[in-house]
């Protein structure tokens, strides 16, 4: 590993120079006495949690007298974690004195060896990462056959300035999230009695929110709708959730190498119970050795529309199956008048 001698020059030139990395550059003149390194810097792309590592050369003896007092500038949105003591891989039991936006402590205080890993945890900013990282995907598909392709790409950027300020920089868990719609498969496998109804659905909500004057004939042609359907509101709903749920959905899509499938969740408007699109989140991970990755994600787009016609026509009852209930139902109704009336 080498010794960083200039770290004042040398990150200037990032484009991060303020926030963190201007006060990476404070600490590493604090630590200047021991000749700090900094091995690794590591980030969670997700959730942002951040864990940096220093390396410290302490001397023993006439060198540590010397420089015996050390404060390192408060990194904002970071803790001193932990101490290793690299000659015995002890942990390090050092008292941290907190002076305003300093962390102090006491060279004196440190084990008789001379090589030491500081450990810093923290997060950093969403405006730090985007700088760091550029992530970006197809917004429409390249139709294949019976499939969509949607290509994807993520990066660091400025390589080459990076690898001047970091030993090792891992990113893991870049996303990057495809939005493959799939409304139109929904509305091409459900009967025409849902569809109706769905539509009736949507005026209704439609008119609630804008507070029109025609809501109550609306809801009574919904609830009309409802009872020639013979399928509860909840019961069309979990349906169509269950059917672009992660579990269900993930079966249809293909990562190439080295992605890997993150969260999947359904996006639909606020008045239709249909899903208009799936969000699918591509994950991959991002260092020096690998400092960009690309490749596609493909969508069984056939196997899925039959998959999602034969779960509809399992689960909605036929037109003749609807017939043949109504027709019970009236029959139970005259009996039930029948014997009111013998009574």
């Amino acid at each position: 590993m080498r010794e960083i001698k200039n770290a004042g020059e040398i990150l200037s030139t990032a484009r991060t120079g303020a926030g963190l990395v201007k006060q990476i550059e404070d600490i590493l003149k604090a630590f200047r006495p021991f000749k700090p390194e900094v091995r690794r810097f590591r980030i969670n792309y997700l959730d942002r949690s951040s864990e940096i590592k220093y390396f410290l050369k302490i001397p023993t003896g006439i060198g540590r007298k010397t420089h015996r007092k050390v404060e390192l500038p408060a990194t904002t949105g970071f803790r001193i974690d932990e101490v290793l003591d690299l000659d015995t891989t002890d942990l390090v039991n050092i008292t941290f004195d907190s002076e305003g936006r300093k962390w102090v402590f006491n060279a004196n205080d440190f084990p008789d060896s001379e090589r030491f890993m500081v450990t810093l945890k923290g997060h950093v900013s969403p405006e730090f990462l985007n700088r760091l990282v550029a992530v970006n995907c197809a917004a429409n598909p390249t139709r294949r056959d019976n499939v969509d392709c949607y290509w994807i790409h993520s990066a660091l950027k400025d390589v080459s300035i990076l690898e001047r300020i970091w030993d090792e920089l891992d990113i893991e868990k870049v996303n990057v999230d495809v939005r493959i719609g799939v409304e139109r498969y929904f509305s091409s496998a459900i009967p025409n009695e849902i569809k109706r109804r769905l539509e009736i659905q949507k005026k209704l909500l439609d008119a609630i929110a804008h507070g029109q004057r025609n809501i109550n004939i609306l809801q009574y042609e919904y609830r009309r709708a409802v009872r020639r359907t013979r399928v509860s509101p909840a019961d069309l709903y979990n349906i169509f959730m269950k059917l672009v749920s992660g579990e269900f959905f993930s079966e249809f899509v293909r990562l190439d190498d080295p992605f890997m499938l993150g969260t999947i969740e359904p996006q639909k408007q606020f008045t239709s119970i249909i899903p208009e699109k799936v969000k699918v989140g591509v994950l991959s991970d991002l260092n020096f050795r690998l400092p960009a990755v690309k490749g596609q994600l493909t969508f069984e787009r056939e196997r899925y529309v039959d998959a999602v016609k034969t779960a509809i026509e399992e689960f909605v009852p036929s037109k003749k199956e609807n017939i043949l209930l109504s027709k019970i139902s009236r029959m139970r109704i005259c009996k039930q008048l029948k014997d009111k009336n013998e009574v």
